[in-house]
């Protein structure tokens, strides 16, 4: 009797702990939608406490400090956020560096940093983002994040302006090829895998707009309109999603 009491008494102490954390995970999420990021960190590092090696909370917390330096005017706040979100990103290396997350954060630290760095660093870092998502991508191709990432990277580097690719060649004799059609079929595809992902379908319109097919980015932003906001990063894009929606008109 006494062992099944034992067996019943540490189910009802795994269970409570439970509990407890889907809570705080609950409140955090809460938090986010209610546009409240800081107060939503400061409940996400409460469940760390709890459980250091949560990995999926240590790569929201590198996601959300990366969203509050791109609110910031001020180039030192932007690195402050920048490298707080850097030391989480770090913690969720050291604890799995095999992991298509680890490597999505990488990139994503690479990517807020670049704009900071000299133009030598910038050719290698742009070449180091590629790499870095590449690797997320072998290890999960779908993982919706790392591909919008890589969308991203060929949407920007195509457009970059002579002077900078000039510079590339020089370090690296280059860049990997990459194109704007190249970047739509990938937004398109995170589209699919993700049809809320809001910031994935600003870019998406934006670099249809700049390929002439204006209809499309129409029929994707008017979609976008009555798509749910999750974070105060959400709030954002819907908004520049419905100014370029009112210029496409």
């Amino acid at each position: 009797m006494m062992k099944y009491f034992y067996f019943f008494f540490l189910l009802f102490i795994f269970s409570t702990a439970y509990t407890q954390d889907q809570k705080l995970h609950d409140e955090a999420r809460t938090l986010e939608r209610q546009f409240k990021t800081e107060e939503a960190i400061l409940v996400y590092q409460e469940i760390l406490r709890k459980e250091p090696s949560d990995q999926q909370v240590l790569l929201r917390i590198t996601e959300l400090y990366c969203m509050l330096g791109n609110e910031f005017e001020q180039e030192e706040k932007k690195i402050q956020h920048f490298q707080l979100a850097a030391s989480f990103a770090d913690k969720l290396w050291n604890i799995d560096s095999a992991t298509a997350d680890a490597h999505y954060a990488k990139a994503l630290i690479i990517g807020r940093m670049i704009a900071f760095s000299t133009v030598r660093e910038k050719a290698m870092m742009t070449k180091k983002l590629k790499d870095e998502v590449d690797k997320a991508l072998q290890i999960q191709p779908s993982h919706v994040k790392a591909m919008y990432t890589l969308a991203k990277w060929n949407d920007e580097v195509s457009s970059l302006n002579p002077a900078a690719r000039a510079a590339l060649k020089v370090f690296f004799g280059g860049l990997p090829p990459a194109s704007v059609d190249e970047a739509i079929k990938l937004y398109q595809s995170v589209r699919k895998l993700s049809p809320t992902f809001i910031l994935n379908n600003y870019d998406l319109a934006l670099a249809l707009k700049k390929t002439g097919k204006s209809d499309q980015a129409i029929e994707i932003l008017n979609a976008q309109m009555k798509y749910p906001v999750k974070s105060r990063e959400d709030q954002h894009f819907k908004n520049k999603s419905r100014e370029l929606l009112s210029s496409l008109q």
